[in-house]
């Protein structure tokens, strides 16, 4: 949100930051009280905002480019006394993220969304279809996205101050060893 600010010419002072936890919450604090202006809104709550009459300025990826944001992140260490859970855990979602991006199982994916979430079909519908867009839902066999892991190191460097300004390599936080063992497991 910071670079999106810092783009449209808001240095940080020219706003406040008052952190209200995860999506649900961001949208609700907004449509309690229009003082809060904006936030970053992933769907269904992106979707609802909009039903609620706020107006999208648009998609995070298409104003600061890829993003990986999805992932299974853990440490070193455990992920190695754990290394089969791990992997079979990485198969599962691997297999879960076939089944609700094959377009057989929209229906179900669809009713799935409405009853878990207690939104609206009408909520439920655009989410799954946005969700279905590589560029900025559910990817593939839950594939890692290189250039958008780099992203988010290059906004952590340059916003937050983070390493000192400058970005580290990102192989220094990847080990995909796991993922494509669970990929052999997921059958390829």
């Amino acid at each position: 949100m910071k670079k999106i600010l810092l783009n449209a010419g808001l240095k940080a002072g020219d706003y406040a930051i008052k952190p209200v936890g995860g999506g649900l919450f961001r949208a609700r604090a907004m449509q309690e009280n229009r003082d809060n202006a904006a936030s970053i809104l992933n769907p269904p709550f992106s979707f609802a905002a909009q039903k609620d009459g706020m107006k999208s300025l648009g998609r995070t990826i298409d104003l600061l480019g890829p993003y990986q944001a999805t992932g299974a992140f853990v440490m070193r260490a455990w992920a190695k006394a754990n290394a089969n859970a791990l992997e079979r855990y990485l198969a599962a979602y691997i297999e879960a993220t076939r089944w609700a991006r094959d377009p057989a199982n929209r229906a179900e994916c669809v009713q799935l969304l409405s009853e878990r979430l207690k939104i609206e079909r009408s909520v439920a519908e655009p989410t799954y279809d946005a969700l279905m867009d590589p560029a900025f839902g559910l990817v593939p066999d839950a594939r890692f996205d290189h250039q958008g892991f780099r992203n988010v190191l290059a906004l952590r460097a340059e916003i937050e101050g983070q390493w000192g300004g400058k970005p580290p390599a990102p192989d220094k936080f990847i080990d995909l060893g796991y993922y494509e063992r669970a990929m052999a497991l997921a059958g390829k």
